[in-house]
C-alpha cells in the first residue's frame, strides 16, 4: 500500500502523530505499507456484528458506511473516508460489536489479524505504533463524549424551560385546578405538554407526543408545541389551528416525524371545551359523583403526516367538579419484567381507586406514576410517560 497516500489523510496523521514535514515513523511505515486495497460494493458489510475479527483493521479511503446494531438499527453516525474501523479486532478475540455496511462503493486499506501478528512479531515498533494510535484515538473519543455531554446538559435545560412548571396563574382562575408533568425516557423526551390563556375566557391546554425519542423528537418537539400555540393564541377556530400547525410540520418534513396530539379549549363561562385528537388517544374523563371512563371520540391524522388533512372539532362539557386525564401512551404501555402491558383497563382501575384525590391534581398524578412504577418492578422505562389533568374545582 502507498504509505504516502495514506499518512495524506488528516485521521491517519492524527491518530499517529505524524507531524507535517516529519520522517514517518518505522513502526508506522511498516504497518501502513503492508495494508491491501480492497474494494466493497454498495449494500455489502465491511464488517458485520457478531463476526470474528480475523479480518482485522480497515482505513476508508473512498466512499460512505453506515453503522447498525445488533437488531439493524441505524446507530447516529456515518464513516468516511479517512475513518478506522474494527481496530480493536487486531488486539483481541472479541467478536464484531456492530456492522459497518457500504451506502456506497467503498474502497478501503486492509490488513488481516494474522499479518499483524506475524509483522509485530519481526518488529515490535509495529506494536508500539499501533498502540499509540489507539491511545490518542481514544483520548479523542473521550474529549468529544465529553463535549457531546456537556451540550446535552445545556439542551435538557433548554428543554426543560420550554414546558410550563408553575401552575399557579391557572389555578388562581374560578372552578381550575391544573397540573401536568412528563418523565422522559432518555435524556431528552418528545412527549410534550401546554397550558396558556386564549383570552379572560377561554383556557387551552394539551398533550402531544412525537414519533421516536431523543434529540430528534425533542427538536421536532419544540416546532410542534410553537406552531400550536401560536395558531391557538390568534383565536382562531380549533379546526383551523389544526390544519395549520399540521400543514407547518409538514413542510419539509425529511425526516418523516409526525405528532399525536389532543388540544382542548375550555371556556370558562358556559363550561364547553371544544377539542381536536389528532391521532391521540382517549383522555378519561369523571363527572362530578360518578367514575372515570374513556368517552368515544374521533380521531384525526397525526401532525405531520398529510399536508392539507382536515381535522373535526368535537366538544363536550366540562363542567364544576368534573375532571379530565390525558396521557401519553408510555402510561398503558409501560411494562413489566415479564413485557406484559399496563393497559388501560389497568390505568382506569388506578383513577377510580384513587378518586379521592380527583380535586388534587397534583397529588393524583404522583400517585399515578407511583403505580406505573410498582407495576414496572425493575423493568427500564421503554417510552416518555406525560400526563394532564385538570379538575373543575
Amino acid at each position: 500500500m502507498d504509505v504516502e497516500r495514506l499518512c495524506g489523510l488528516p485521521s491517519i496523521r492524527k491518530f499517529f502523530e505524524i507531524e507535517e514535514g516529519r520522517e514517518i515513523p518505522e513502526g508506522v511505515r511498516l504497518l501502513l505499507s503492508s495494508m491491501k486495497e480492497v474494494s466493497i460494493p454498495k449494500g455489502q458489510d465491511v464488517v458485520t456484528y457478531g463476526a470474528d475479527c480475523e479480518d482485522g483493521m480497515y482505513i476508508i479511503l473512498s466512499g460512505v458506511c453506515d453503522v447498525l446494531s445488533k437488531d439493524g438499527s441505524r446507530i447516529n453516525t456515518t464513516l468516511e473516508k479517512g475513518d478506522i474501523v474494527g481496530e480493536l479486532g487486531l488486539m483481541n478475540d472479541q467478536p464484531r460489536g456492530a456492522t459497518v455496511r457500504a451506502l456506497t462503493d467503498v474502497t478501503c486499506a486492509n490488513i488481516s489479524k494474522e499479518l499483524f501478528e506475524q509483522l509485530g512479531s519481526v518488529n515490535r515498533k509495529i506494536y508500539g505504533s499501533f498502540m499509540t494510535m489507539l491511545y490518542h484515538r481514544t483520548t479523542h473519543l473521550v474529549k468529544e463524549q465529553e463535549r457531546v455531554r456537556a451540550e446535552l446538559k445545556v439542551a435538557i435545560r433548554i428543554q426543560d424551560g420550554i414546558l410550563e412548571h408553575d401552575f399557579s396563574s391557572f389555578n388562581a382562575l374560578d372552578h381550575v385546578k391544573f397540573h401536568a408533568c412528563t418523565r422522559p425516557a432518555k435524556e431528552m423526551g418528545g412527549d410534550f405538554y401546554d397550558v396558556f390563556m386564549i383570552d379572560d375566557n377561554h383556557l387551552c391546554f394539551l398533550i402531544a407526543d412525537v414519533s421516536g425519542k431523543g434529540i430528534p423528537a425533542a427538536m421536532y418537539m419544540s416546532m410542534a408545541k410553537v406552531h400550536i400555540r401560536n395558531y391557538a393564541t390568534l383565536g382562531l377556530p380549533l379546526a383551523e389551528v389544526a390544519m395549520r400547525a399540521n400543514d407547518q410540520l409538514c413542510y419539509k418534513n425529511e425526516a418523516e416525524m409526525f405528532v399525536t396530539v389532543f388540544f382542548c379549549v375550555l371556556d370558562l363561562k358556559t363550561n364547553e371545551m371544544k377539542f381536536i385528537n389528532a391521532g391521540h388517544g382517549s383522555p378519561y374523563r369523571r363527572k362530578a359523583d360518578g367514575l372515570f371512563y374513556a368517552p368515544k371520540v374521533k380521531t384525526n391524522p397525526p401532525f405531520g403526516i398529510m399536508e392539507g388533512a382536515k381535522y373535526t372539532e368535537q366538544s363536550i362539557m366540562l363542567e364544576p367538579g368534573d375532571s379530565l386525564y390525558l396521557f401519553t401512551d408510555g402510561v398503558n404501555e409501560a411494562t413489566n419484567e415479564k413485557l406484559e402491558l399496563f393497559g388501560n383497563e389497568r390505568l382506569e382501575k388506578a383513577l377510580n381507586e384513587n378518586a379521592d384525590k380527583c380535586g388534587e391534581p397534583e397529588a393524583m398524578l404522583k400517585k399515578l406514576y407511583e403505580v406505573i412504577d410498582a407495576y414496572a418492578g425493575g423493568s427500564e422505562q421503554a417510552d416518555d410517560i406525560t400526563m394532564v389533568y385538570i379538575n373543575r374545582g
